[in-house]
């Protein structure tokens, strides 16, 4: 694939114009990409307080006791969305759900490990693990191209 920018004064609004013999897989993941508009804010609540998390600081999304809690590098934060919403319309495309009570930020994932045959252990940046379900192997597998 070409990629072609002009500068051009005249232009107030960046355009985008792809040219193509046909929709291929690869155009519809572009337009896909440029067309999510993602601007869901993780609004974390904490003592009376709320937060506005920024979804780059957020490591995973998980239930606790009925609760949706949030860890990012300021903490530990009590989310009020659901956890399917957030999986429906995640904050960025590194968000991906690992098993049906959690869900991961793949920037936040330092190594994985894949050593227990048919699961796969996720090591955060910050020293944490969780563990992805069997379920979700594939999915993960997919997300990450292997």
């Amino acid at each position: 694939m070409d990629v072609e920018i002009k500068l051009d004064p005249n232009f107030k609004t960046p355009k985008l114009v792809i040219y193509t013999s046909e929709i291929t897989n690869q155009i519809s993941e572009i337009i896909k990409k440029l067309s999510n508009n993602n601007s869901m804010l993780l609004l974390g609540f904490d003592d009376k307080k709320i937060f506005i998390i920024n979804p780059n600081d957020v490591f995973s999304i998980f239930t606790e006791n009925t609760k949706i809690l949030a860890r990012s590098t300021q903490g530990l934060f009590i989310l009020k969305n659901r956890l399917y919403e957030i999986d429906e319309n995640p904050p960025n495309e590194s968000f991906v759900r690992i098993s049906n009570s959690e869900i991961v930020n793949f920037s936040k994932v330092s190594s994985l490990d894949t050593s227990i045959t048919g699961t796969i252990t996720l090591n955060f940046m910050n020293g944490e693990k969780t563990f992805v379900s069997r379920r979700y192997v594939e999915k993960i597998k997919k997300f990450l191209g292997v």
